[in-house]
């Protein structure tokens, strides 16, 4: 059976299907399932598991203070990123912590510095009607 976080983070994940889902507990953003064994690939991370035995559910994880290295990574190799913060303080949270996508980063969106190559043109173009 699912722990309530881990149906949260399935209904989270439904809701952003093409992207990758870097999903935050705490000091971490972990990656579950399918999006587990493809960052831990890309990325070159540890792919381990939430439980073990039979129903073990894939997991791989960033720390949070790093994460900007792993995305440009994640990017550089064409997936989209879904961020998934903590919206509330976990101490002061009544059950489980609230949490949302607050960013969807793709090549087409990267506006960060540390993400954008300098050796190279970067362009952002708008249409407004």
């Amino acid at each position: 059976m699912a722990t309530p976080v881990m149906e949260q983070y399935k209904r989270i994940k439904r809701e952003h299907a093409d992207a990758v889902l870097f999903f935050r507990m705490g000091d971490f953003y972990e990656m579950f399932f399918d999006d587990a064994k493809l960052a831990a690939k890309v990325l070159g991370i540890a792919l381990t598991s939430r439980s073990k035995g039979p129903g073990a559910v894939p997991m791989a994880g960033v720390p949070h203070h790093a994460v900007e290295g792993y995305l440009q990574k994640m990017i550089r190799a064409g997936y989209r990123v879904a961020i998934c913060d903590q919206l509330e303080d976990p101490s002061q949270a009544r059950g489980i912590v609230e949490r949302g996508v607050t960013r969807i980063v793709t090549p087409g969106t990267l506006t960060e510095d540390a993400l954008l190559e300098s050796k190279r043109p970067n362009y952002l173009a708008a249409v407004c009607a």
